[in-house]
C-alpha cells in the first residue's frame, strides 16, 4: 500500500500515540508542582503581611493586667507610703510595657530601693505575661527608670531581699532594719 493512504482493513485508533504517555504526565506532574508552589508563596506572603499588620498596630491599654498588678504594688506602698501616683499597662503584638508615674515620696528613696521597687514590678508583670517585658518609670522625668528583661539581668541585689516580701527570719536584713 502505498504510503499515506490508510488502509481500510485497520481499526482507526482513538487514543493518542502510547509514546506520547510519559510526556503528557511529565507535563501534568509539572503543572501540579508549579500550582503548589504557587501556592505557598502565597500563604508564606499572606503570614508576612499579617505579621507586619499586627506588629504595626497601636498599643492596646491592657485594663485586665492592669487589676492584676494592683497587688504587686500594695507590698512597696505598705513599706514607703504612697508613692504611685498611677500606672498603666500596654500591649503590643507579643510585647507589654507598664508606664508608672510617682509622687513625692518616691523621690525620697535611694537608687537601691527605687531598683528593688521597680524590679519586683518588672518580676510580676514577667509572670502574667509571654514575650518581652518593660516598665518604665517617670519617663521623660530626670530620673526616669527603664527596666527589661538586660536590666533585671544584671541587677545587683546584694542579697537583700525587699521588705514586702514576706520571709522567714527576716529580722535583722539591711532594709528592714533591726527587730523589725
Amino acid at each position: 500500500m502505498p504510503r499515506g493512504v490508510r488502509d481500510p482493513l485497520r481499526p482507526v485508533s482513538k487514543m493518542p500515540n502510547p509514546m506520547n504517555l510519559p510526556l503528557t504526565l511529565g507535563i501534568i506532574v509539572l503543572v501540579m508542582i508549579v500550582i503548589a508552589i504557587a501556592i505557598e508563596v502565597s500563604r508564606m506572603r499572606s503570614a508576612t503581611l499579617k505579621r507586619v499588620r499586627v506588629s504595626s498596630a497601636p498599643p492596646r491599654r491592657s485594663q485586665h493586667l492592669e487589676k492584676r498588678m494592683l497587688s504587686a504594688f500594695q507590698g512597696p506602698r505598705n513599706e514607703y507610703g504612697d508613692c504611685f501616683a498611677e500606672f498603666s499597662v500596654w500591649r503590643q503584638a507579643d510585647s507589654t510595657r507598664m508606664d508608672v508615674r510617682t509622687k513625692g515620696e518616691w523621690q525620697l528613696l535611694n537608687m537601691f530601693t527605687k531598683s528593688l521597687i521597680v524590679r519586683h514590678l518588672w518580676q510580676t508583670l514577667q509572670g502574667f505575661v509571654k514575650g518581652t517585658v518593660l516598665v518604665r518609670v517617670d519617663v521623660g522625668a530626670p530620673g526616669a527608670i527603664l527596666w527589661n528583661a538586660a536590666q533585671n539581668e544584671h541587677f545587683d541585689d546584694k542579697g537583700v531581699v525587699a521588705p514586702w516580701i514576706p520571709v522567714k527570719g527576716r529580722t535583722g536584713t539591711l532594709i528592714s532594719g533591726p527587730g523589725r
